[in-house]
Formats: structure tokens, sequence, C-alpha cells
């Protein structure tokens, strides 16, 4: 007898989105840096990532930005757009590395990812992966240390973005991060952030070279206290 988990149910049975939309969707690529939507533009059509990836942003009132959300291979955006709670853009969307993309009416999101059950149920699990994320996101920023702000952080990059090789004990965070594009995420000064990186390197808690980093899982759990987190499925 099999024993499978839900995620394994899912990633095994499921149509993705990707499959029910590619056959109405136009390909566009865009270069590193290029913008892919501007905060209050009225979209024409969604987006989904097919390589690449895209960062949120927004900029505040001193003109530095403050990154929200990356998305990935698979990822659909401005997704409130689409579903129709909003009517414009509510960050900017930048190409952090060169992106190809599926771009797509919001008719045809509706006919054939909403109204078909199996990719509805793929998007709704991604989407439920995207919400656990967010909660370790929010409870970073939440807490009153800048070396606890950091650390919970680089967590939510791990379960989010992270991926791990069967004979390596570190997680890769599959993003390219810059000590600025991290201070952006947790509203601290650039010169704050790297000196509590360079302490987590020193820690062995993680392992950087340029913008690629690596994160001991278990390590970083042990450093924030979390015992509860260990049972997060990655």
């Amino acid at each position: 007898m099999i024993n499978f988990t839900l995620t394994e149910w899912y990633t095994s049975s499921m149509t993705s989105p990707h499959k029910k939309i590619r056959p109405f969707s136009q390909p566009r690529a865009y270069k590193k840096g290029a913008n892919v939507f501007f905060q209050g533009e009225a979209p024409r059509r969604g987006v989904m990532v097919s390589d690449g990836i895209i960062r949120s942003y927004t900029i505040t009132t001193s003109g530095e930005e403050r990154t929200i959300a990356f998305f990935t291979k698979g990822d659909i955006l401005p997704l409130s757009w689409l579903m129709g709670t909003t009517s414009n853009s509510l960050f900017y969307y930048e190409a952090v590395t060169d992106v190809r993309t599926l771009q797509f009416s919001r008719e045809d999101f509706e006919t054939h990812v909403l109204k078909d059950p199996e990719a509805l149920l793929s998007m709704f699990h991604t989407l439920s992966t995207d919400h656990t994320a967010a909660m370790l996101r929010v409870n970073g920023l939440e807490q009153s240390r800048a070396e606890e702000k950091v650390a919970f952080t680089l967590y939510y990059l791990v379960f989010r973005y992270g991926t791990k090789a069967d004979n390596d004990s570190f997680h890769t965070i599959d993003i390219p991060l810059k000590h600025n594009l991290i201070a952006g995420l947790v509203g601290l000064s650039r010169e704050s952030t790297t000196k509590i990186l360079l302490h987590l390197q020193k820690q062995g808690i993680i392992k950087y070279s340029g913008s690629n980093y690596k994160v001991c899982k278990d390590m970083l759990e042990n450093y924030i206290g979390e015992d509860a987190f260990r049972d997060v499925t990655l």
C-alpha cells in the first residue's frame, strides 16, 4: 500500500493552470530590470511566469523601494485584477532576471482556469502555500529586533523559494539576493542588513557568495527558536 501526502497528490494528479492557459496565451519576454506593470496601471492582460523571476514593490515617500513579493515559474499576476477585486495594479512589477511569460485575457483566465475544477484546485494549492509564506513573512516583520527580522525573513525565503539537494544540509534560495534587496524586504538600512548577514554567516547558519544564498534550515530554526515551524512542509 502506498501512502501519499496531500501535497504529493496535488502535484501528481492536478492539471496546472499553466497547461490550461497556454493554448490561449501569447508569449512575451522581458529583459532584466524591465517593468512588467506600473503601480496604478490598468492591466490589459494577465501574466504567468514561464521562466525567470519578477518582483512586486512599492516606493516610499522618501524614495526607497520596498519589495513585497517574488514571482517565479508558474506564478500568476496581478491576481487581484484577474479576480476582479481591483481595477488596476496595486504594485510595481519588475523583472529581477530575464523573464519569459505567457499573457492572456481575463476572460480566458476565467474560462480555462477558474471554471476548470482541476486547474482551480491546483491554483488553490499554490495559493495556500503562498498564504503560509505570507504569514511567515508578516511574522518576521513584526519582530522587534533587527536580527530577528532578517532571520525570520530568510526563513520565509527558504520556505517559499528554497530547494535542497539530497546530499546537502543547506537549502538554496533560488532568487538572486543582493543586500539592498534583503534590506528592502525588512525595512532596514543596507548597512545594518549586511552586519546581520555577516553575523549569521559566522554562526554557520547561512553561506553566500555574491547574490547566491544557502541556508541551513535546522540551524536557522534553532536560532529563531520557533519549534512549531519545524513541521512546515517545504
